[in-house]
């Protein structure tokens, strides 16, 4: 990362990304650490968004520092491959991490992080779920923390394999997994959806 500014209402960040850059332009959506922010300006070898005080409130931005790496991802174009699975860039939660396996060359590594009481009926072992906008596999849950797996592709092609306890993380959880949640929620434990039921979570409008 090139440069963060930030004041009482937001701030602007700078991305350094020659690679990332030359497919960008003013108005794109790009997801930095998993949180979706819009590209203002595009240079030749990066770009600089306007980062919302309650996105630095929200998620792990606010700490980033000058040289910090991030991870980035443009948005999906309609007709191209999904691998994963579907990121809107809506951080749940920045939450911290508990322990991360020592990496070594070509192992897979084990990145553990506390797992906050509204978001643990959404998060199960299977489920997908986003840290720092990659997309990956629950693989248990317990004592209040969720662990995944990292693989060689993923430590050597993001920055999770460098986070070290009590940093934080940006955490999304599955959209279906939550959209699911929500409705049931609403339900108020009946088995079935209403006409009423559907209207109060925006369908049809």
């Amino acid at each position: 990362m090139r440069g963060a500014e930030r004041g009482g209402s937001g701030g602007k960040l700078t991305i350094h990304c020659p690679k990332t850059a030359p497919g960008l332009k003013p108005g794109d959506s790009v997801a930095v650490n998993g949180a979706c922010l819009t590209c203002e300006e595009v240079a030749p070898d990066g770009f600089t968004a306007s980062v919302l005080l309650a996105t630095y409130d929200a998620t792990n931005l606010g700490g980033l520092k000058r040289g910090d790496t991030v991870n980035l991802e443009p948005a999906l174009r309609a007709g191209d491959r999904l691998g994963g699975h579907f990121l809107q860039g809506h951080v749940d939660a920045a939450i911290s991490v508990v322990s991360s396996t020592p990496v070594k060359t070509g192992e897979d590594a084990t990145l553990t992080c506390k797992l906050p009481e509204e978001l643990a009926p959404m998060v199960f072992p299977g489920a997908s779920i986003g840290l720092n906008g990659v997309s990956l596999t629950v693989r248990t849950v317990s004592d209040g923390a969720l662990a995944v797996s990292l693989i060689p592709t993923t430590l050597a092609e993001t920055n999770l394999g460098g986070l070290k306890p009590g940093e934080k993380v940006n955490c999304e959880v599955d959209l279906i997994v939550k959209s699911v949640y929500y409705a049931l929620k609403h339900m108020g434990g009946r088995k079935e959806l209403s006409l009423d039921d559907l209207a109060r979570l925006g369908y049809g409008r």
